[in-house]
């Protein structure tokens, strides 16, 4: 079973007891969508070309939300195609689930408004060049503030995963790591992320990390569009 938001048509749905906006979707239908999200994701990445703001956005992303001093170049082209990636799963996502384009409440609200207004502020800085630039500082900041996987019921923060409309942060993690798993393994098998150096410097938590900046960096641009 897994976590979705509750918004899905022809899916068998439980409900979770304290938060309506959300309900179980039994595994079978977990996987089929994942199949078919991943898939997608995969065409937009072959078939969406991107600015060049947006790309040099994606590519800060390793730097900016690990912690390693250095990488190679093998590690940088890496990084920089799972920040696509994850880009591009949220644009398949919003594209292929009406939820994904309808703010869902409060929380919904209140994460815009903090995006918004970092956004801002970080185009008052001296040195900002675009803004993609404050966005992609804004980005690093919400994924570093919090875990890799925050539970639903986290009592504070955004829980931006959860809180951008369409599916829950359960599926989208499950998302991540069968998108990654066709990236970086020949096989297709999601890899063990406690034993896995996809790269010579970089974990397979890392990538998760910059598939998650990818994702948000994609859904955060939405509220200047919207």
């Amino acid at each position: 079973m897994a976590l979705f938001a509750r918004r899905g048509r022809g899916i068998e749905m439980l409900p979770i007891e304290g938060h309506d906006e959300l309900a179980l979707v039994s595994e079978g239908d977990v996987e089929e969508l994942v199949d078919v999200l991943a898939t997608e994701t995969f065409e937009y990445v072959e078939g969406q070309e991107v600015s060049v703001d947006v790309a040099r956005a994606l590519a800060a992303g390793l730097s900016g939300v690990t912690d390693l001093e250095a990488a190679s170049d093998e590690t940088l082209v890496t990084a920089r195609s799972v920040a696509r990636i994850g880009y591009m799963a949220r644009a398949a996502e919003r594209e292929r689930l009406p939820a994904a384009r309808k703010p869902n409440g409060w929380m919904s609200a209140g994460l815009r408004e903090a995006v918004e207004a970092s956004v801002r502020e970080e185009l008052a800085e001296p040195g900002t060049e675009s803004f993609h630039h404050a966005l992609a500082e804004v980005t690093v900041f919400f994924v570093r503030r919090e875990p890799l996987d925050v539970p639903y019921d986290a009592e504070e923060g955004f829980r931006p995963m959860w809180t951008i409309p369409g599916m829950g942060g359960d599926f989208r993690a499950l998302l991540r790591d069968r998108t990654l798993a066709m990236a970086l393994e020949p096989d297709g098998e999601e890899p063990d992320s406690s034993s896995t150096q996809p790269t010579e410097d970089a974990s397979f938590e890392d990538l998760q990390r910059v598939w998650k900046y990818g994702f948000l960096l994609r859904a955060f641009e939405e509220f200047f569009q919207d």
